[in-house]
């Protein structure tokens, strides 16, 4: 008796083996997901931030005609001096993926300060930037302004704000400006009126 119901057993489990290994299969399921080129944007807006941004105005006050030390000036909320700075930032949204060619900023002021077609001899119009940040460790190399310098801008003559080569400057990329100054000189011939230039920005973006 014992040896049959050895052998019992070992059928049994003989045959549970041929079950399994005959009924085993194999099911693919393949996932799949595509991204597209997502474009690029310059001084994209960000809704309710406006230091987001490239500033719209900049407001350097109401001051009294005097000839007698040079003046700074710094751009507020609303001109007064005591009031919080009026800052902003140059920021680039490019998304196109491994297209990325490259892209530039430039900014420039193409005239003087001027009112009646009278310029403020001598004005000199410049801003502060901040610490130059990218998302995803893409950050920009070539020719650019210099995280924490003040830069100075010259009548008529560009200059190279950021620089982003080939297959760099992905992401989102954001240099912060902190400050936008006026300095008038004390023998600067002035007039009782109000004087406007205009910054233009220039984004350059090689196409995908």
């Amino acid at each position: 008796m014992k040896k049959q119901f050895a052998l019992l057993i070992a059928g049994l489990f003989a045959g549970s083996i041929f079950a399994f290994s005959t009924s085993a299969h194999a099911v693919d399921t393949t996932g799949t997901v595509d991204y597209t080129d997502g474009g690029i944007t310059f001084d994209p807006q960000v809704p309710g931030n406006a230091s987001a941004s490239l500033p719209k105005n900049l407001n350097f006050g109401s001051h009294a005609i005097q000839t007698k030390v040079d003046e700074t000036w710094t751009a507020t909320s609303d001109g007064v001096q005591t009031s919080p700075a009026t800052t902003g930032q140059v920021a680039i949204s490019d998304n196109r993926g491994s297209t990325s060619t490259g892209w530039s900023v430039k900014v420039n002021e193409p005239t003087q300060f001027t009112a009646n077609s009278t310029p403020l001899t001598g004005a000199a119009l410049s801003f502060t930037a901040g610490t130059l940040t990218n998302n995803v460790n893409s950050a920009p190399t070539g020719t650019r302004v210099a995280n924490g310098a003040k830069t100075t801008l010259l009548v008529n003559q560009s200059v190279s704000v950021l620089t982003a080569q080939a297959n760099e400057g992905a992401g989102e990329t954001a240099l912060p400006i902190t400050k936008f100054e006026l300095a008038v000189p004390k023998d600067t011939a002035k007039q009782q009126a109000q004087y406007q230039t205009t910054l233009v920005w220039t984004f350059s973006a090689t196409p995908s």
